[in-house]
């Protein structure tokens, strides 16, 4: 991780400079965010109708052409699997 944003803290940790900020928003909300150096973001926060967790994966490629869509969508998808493994989900 290279940065952890808290929105019910309304706080963000600068994970490699060790420092840490507030995040300039309005209101709270029930979400936090890890980053990691490759623009992957997973954002976490409870449902608002379901007893449960819900988990937002997002990943970046570069894509040149199109010719490279389908690997990069297969990388990307190899990327979820291997987060979701790692966080049990």
């Amino acid at each position: 991780m290279v940065l952890i944003k808290d929105y019910a803290k309304l706080t963000g940790i600068d994970v490699i400079q060790n420092e840490q900020f507030s995040l300039n928003m309005p209101t709270t909300s029930n979400v936090i965010q890890y980053f990691t150096e490759d623009d992957t973001k997973i954002s976490i926060r409870p449902s608002g109708t379901e007893p449960k967790i819900k988990f937002y994966i997002e990943v970046h490629a570069q894509v040149e052409s199109l010719e490279q869509l389908e690997t990069a969508e297969a990388d990307a998808e190899e990327k979820i699997q291997a987060i979701r493994a790692s966080l049990g989900i």
